[in-house]
């Protein structure tokens, strides 16, 4: 069986995957919005949210 073309030695691949905990981190550059501030209409807030049949 050949060698492949692609292979690399697993010392080369493993110190290019590692990635710096620096980077690692996400930044948003928005902050989310607070999700217990919406007092907006709740549709099935009345226990009336019926099922497929109807019910």
């Amino acid at each position: 069986m050949t060698e492949s073309p692609y292979a690399i030695p697993e010392d080369e691949l493993v110190t290019s995957a590692r990635v710096p905990i620096a980077e690692q981190v996400e930044v948003q550059s928005e902050p989310r919005p607070d999700s217990g501030g919406w007092t907006g209409p709740n549709p099935l807030g009345d226990g009336m949210g019926g099922d497929a049949d109807g019910e």
